[in-house]
């Protein structure tokens, strides 16, 4: 459990970085006359990216106490 605390800032951290590049994308100009897959794919991954960022806090929150 100690490493798994060691590693959960790390983990949040490239989590957060992922998130943020993305974010950028997708506020382009040019962004939205990609194909449709492509940003079905970047919306599943931001939702993904919440859903894990969420999951770290928790443990990192559990694993604290």
């Amino acid at each position: 459990e100690s490493r798994e605390l060691e590693a959960l800032p790390k983990e949040i951290g490239a989590l957060e970085a992922e998130q943020a590049a993305l974010g950028e994308k997708m506020h382009a100009p040019e962004y939205y006359k990609q194909p449709p897959d492509v940003l079905r794919e970047d919306q599943k991954r931001i939702a993904e990216i919440k859903e894990l960022l969420l999951k770290k806090l928790e443990r990192w929150e559990t694993l604290e106490k």
